[in-house]
């Protein structure tokens, strides 16, 4: 579904709202009324897209590809975080997401209402505030992360390891594969564009205060790397101690059943001697097994102080 927002200094916003993928009429529209190419469409309707930016020269089409939090179904961690898509053509701005991502919008809207009426370049200005609420989005992720690794490490510390303890620091670990791979991606795209605006190309003409904004946004986005890089290598220490503490809980387990077994052999060996059709000392006296129970108890004994002596208990 398009539909049209007016923005301040008469510039529009095309929100292109779609429930999986852009259908055929939507697509029509945008090429024959708007000018849009094939190709921006297509990366903008690709959901397995990677962030990226795009400048078609012949139309003087930028596509700025980025990824967002998936605020609506978190049901596994590859739905976690979606590729949005915006495209600046003249005075227009072209928002591409689905019903996962469409809040996004309300970012723009909210921030063509905060800034002053007049700036020459609104639009890069209003998807550099996008930007920022975007990593704030990816900040307040990675602190539920922490959260939940937290309430993990205490049930290890009260060595209250589980196979659910497990399970969920894996899902935490895949978790943070997305949002790392995401938060990188979106890194780059707004890199390339800090880049670029500092050049002497003319392809992106920003304000001073503009690329003091996207600036900020960079090095915003490059601590929320560090963040994510720091949250990830915690939850991998945490799963390599709690793997360590279930191994060493495992030897224990085995160390004292091996224990059991040796101590409880030696009942069966001495009673199985007196057991034998043969001559034995003693054993046709009415006492002999009283003697075969002090025997016993000797081994157990002498067995039990062997292994404690070699630090085997």
């Amino acid at each position: 579904m398009i539909k049209i927002e007016n923005l301040q200094q008469n510039f529009k916003m095309v929100d292109i709202a779609s429930e999986t993928n852009l259908n055929d009429s939507d697509r029509t529209e945008l090429i024959e009324t708007y000018g849009l190419t094939n190709e921006i469409l297509d990366y903008a309707d690709d959901v397995n897209e990677r962030a990226r930016l795009e400048f078609d020269e012949n139309n003087q089409i930028w596509l700025v590809v980025y990824y967002v939090q998936n605020e609506n179904d978190k049901s596994s961690a590859s739905k976690s975080t979606m590729p949005i898509s915006m495209v600046i053509k003249d005075d227009k701005l072209f928002l591409f997401t689905n019903k996962y991502t469409h809040y996004v919008r309300d970012y723009v809207l909210k921030a063509d209402s905060h800034y002053s009426p007049i700036i020459k370049d609104r639009i890069w200005a209003l998807i550099f505030n996008a930007f920022d609420r975007i990593a704030d989005d990816f900040s307040d992720e990675i602190n539920d992360i922490n959260v939940r690794r937290n309430r993990i490490q205490e049930h290890i510390e009260r060595r209250k390891t589980s196979y659910k303890q497990i399970i969920s620091l894996s899902k935490l670990q895949d978790l943070m594969i997305y949002v790392n791979t995401a938060i990188n991606s979106n890194y780059t795209v707004a890199r390339q564009i800090d880049v670029i605006a500092n050049s002497k190309a003319e392809t992106v003409n920003l304000a001073a205060k503009t690329k003091e904004r996207l600036h900020d946004s960079v090095v915003e986005i490059e601590q929320l790397r560090d963040e994510a890089a720091l949250a990830s290598d915690i939850i991998d220490r945490v799963s390599n101690t709690s793997n360590n503490i279930l191994n060493n809980q495992t030897n224990t387990t085995m160390k004292i059943l091996t224990v059991y077994t040796i101590v409880l052999s030696i009942p069966t060996i001495v009673s199985g001697f007196y057991g034998m059709n043969m001559k034995l000392p003693i054993a046709d006296k009415q006492w002999s097994w009283i003697f075969s129970i002090i025997i016993t108890i000797a081994m157990i004994i002498f067995v039990i102080w062997d292994l404690h002596r070699r630090d085997s208990l």
